[in-house]
């Protein structure tokens, strides 16, 4: 079972960033994306940050996601792990529907 603990342990532990971040989340899904041993961690990564970065995401989903903490990103990683999504273009569907209840 995927937990953000998990998610987190997948990177060397100078890419790991503070949990409690505010504002955190963008550069841990982004060292998520570059520097994971899992391969699934890293395309939803980069499927979070492509689905912010081209609008694919609400505006409230997108603000959430620009406050939140890297311990968060990393629950959200785990989430969609839990929810066996597989591949990028899954990602902005999840995002929209379920993104809030791990973000709020």
């Amino acid at each position: 079972m995927a937990t953000a603990t998990s998610v987190m342990s997948t990177l060397p532990i100078h890419f790991r960033c503070k949990r409690q971040e505010i504002g955190g989340a963008q550069q841990q899904l982004i060292n998520l994306d570059r520097n994971s041993s899992n391969m699934n961690f890293k395309q939803l990564a980069y499927g979070v940050l492509y689905a912010d970065s081209t609008g694919r995401t609400t505006g409230t989903v997108s603000m959430a996601l620009r406050r939140a903490t890297p311990w968060q990103a990393a629950q959200l990683i785990a989430a969609m792990t839990r929810d066996e999504l597989e591949a990028i273009s899954q990602v902005p569907a999840w995002m929209n529907s379920k993104a809030l209840t791990v973000l709020a």
